[in-house]
C-alpha cells in the first residue's frame, strides 16, 4: 500500500479526519506521518501547547497503520499504551514515526516517537500494544 492510499483509508475515521495528518512513509514494519498545526489541537491556550491526548492519538494512529495496512485488513485493537511526554509541543507541525518491534499472530508491539523540528529532540515517545484481529 502506498502512503497516499493509507492516508485515504485513514480519512474514513472521523477522529483521524479531525487530526488531519498525512502518511509520508510506509513499509512492512514502519510508518511515518506529519500533522499540520491547527488551533483546535491546542490544549493549553495560554502557552499554546498541543494537548497531550492529541499527541498520543496521533502516535497511536501511526502505530496502528505500521502494524496493519491494506484495504481488506481489519485495524488492530489497542490493548495497552505507554506515552512519555518529554517536552512541550508548541505551535508548528508534528511528525511521528512508528516501528514494529514484535509482531506475532495475535499481538504486536510498536515503538513510536513524535517530534517537531528535530527528530533527535522528541516531544513524546510511546510503546503501543495491539491485538491483531
Amino acid at each position: 500500500m502506498t502512503p497516499d492510499l493509507a492516508t485515504q483509508q485513514l480519512r474514513k475515521v472521523p477522529f483521524f479526519q479531525f487530526l488531519d495528518f498525512t502518511i509520508t512513509e510506509l513499509a512492512e514494519t514502519h510508518a511515518a506521518a506529519t500533522m499540520p498545526f491547527a488551533e483546535r489541537l491546542i490544549g493549553n491556550p495560554i502557552m499554546e501547547y498541543y494537548h497531550g491526548g492529541i499527541i498520543a492519538s496521533f502516535m497511536e494512529a501511526v502505530a496502528a497503520i505500521s502494524v496493519s495496512h491494506g484495504p481488506d485488513l481489519q485495524p488492530p485493537k489497542p490493548i495497552n499504551l505507554t506515552v512519555d511526554y518529554l517536552r512541550p509541543a508548541v505551535k508548528g507541525a508534528l511528525m511521528a514515526e512508528a516501528t514494529v518491534t514484535r509482531k506475532g499472530k495475535r499481538m504486536a508491539s510498536v515503538r513510536t516517537a513524535c517530534w517537531q523540528d528535530d527528530d533527535s529532540r522528541p516531544v513524546a515517545e510511546g510503546l503501543y500494544h495491539f491485538l491483531l484481529v
